[in-house]
């Protein structure tokens, strides 16, 4: 019995609202939806009557209830007794790919401490030095790009989302997608083959028999999207690392057909982690709190 499912259920009865149990909750809606779903067909009945106004409990959801009550309560009891423990211990580390740490970090800490009462040590880099830290047992999680090399770990799929042609303020705004084969057309600034983003435009490139007009390589994608919102050229991100100076009109964006460039991120830890651990819950977590940008809604926003 997983009791972040119970927790969940538990929220959304008190509400009696799906919307207001995942705001409470800091994760979003169709997760919460998801995992309240698992819960019923573990169980294998339904513990919730879903309507346009609201949730309420089904008769078997009213039993569940005060059981899972009583459950969470005595989880809290026993927390609290080796809170002092749990206080002393190291924070669980976390890799994070350059670029995309505003994304979804603040919800993942706010929901690590307030829930589960963990400690984070986020750790940001460019993926090839996650991978290896991860391997080499400098951090617990990551969050990795599905294309590096991967065998040696436990990995579950993340996001999959586009990957975009961003330009300067206004140089993109009256184009909302731009042919793949006219990339050439544009100078770009891109991060160096240290960076997993590089493997996967260099794929994508090939597979879309384009060449890339590459005029200087950077690690930091932080630096790139400066240079690019001064005007020095253009790059290739994922909405997820650029949706922010997007909407302040730092950037302008363009959405790549025919064919799409596409990156998928996934969640790794080390093979002999255990699943019942604080590791595993975190990595629970980032599912719960990370979803891809809605196709189109990062370009749009010019």
């Amino acid at each position: 019995m997983d009791f972040r499912r119970l927790r969940y259920f538990v929220e959304t009865a008190r509400r009696r609202s799906m919307t207001k149990a995942a705001a409470a909750l800091h994760i979003v809606q169709p997760a919460l939806t998801a995992q309240i779903k698992l819960l019923e067909e573990e169980l294998g009945t339904t513990l919730l009557h879903r309507t346009p106004r609201g949730v309420s409990l089904t008769e078997d959801g009213e039993i569940v209830f005060r059981e899972a009550v009583a459950i969470l309560r005595s989880v809290q009891d026993l927390q609290s007794r080796f809170q002092q423990q749990t206080q002393a211990s190291r924070p669980v580390r976390v890799g994070i790919p350059n670029g995309i740490t505003r994304a979804f970090v603040a919800d993942l800490i706010t929901s690590a401490q307030e829930h589960w009462q963990l400690k984070l040590e986020i750790i940001e880099g460019m993926s090839g030095h996650l991978l290896e830290w991860l391997k080499g047992g400098r951090l617990d999680v990551s969050v990795l790009f599905a294309i590096q090399p991967l065998r040696q770990l436990d990995t579950r799929p993340l996001v999959t989302d586009s990957i975009d042609l961003v330009g300067p303020p206004g140089a993109l705004d009256d184009t909302p997608t731009i042919e793949t084969s006219r990339l050439s057309e544009f100078p770009l600034i891109l991060p160096s083959s240290r960076h997993g983003l590089h493997r996967v435009i260099e794929h994508q490139a090939r597979r879309a028999k384009v060449t890339l007009n590459q005029q200087a390589t950077l690690d930091s994608i932080v630096e790139i999207k400066h240079l690019v919102s001064r005007g020095a050229g253009y790059t290739l991100l994922a909405p997820m690392a650029y949706t922010v100076e997007l909407e302040q009109g730092l950037l302008s964006a363009a959405r790549l057909i025919r064919p799409s460039f596409q990156r998928e991120l996934v969640t790794a830890v080390r093979r002999s982690t255990d699943p019942a651990s604080e590791i595993a819950l975190v990595r629970d977590l980032i599912h719960d709190v990370c979803l891809p940008i809605p196709p189109g809604a990062a370009v749009s926003a010019n």
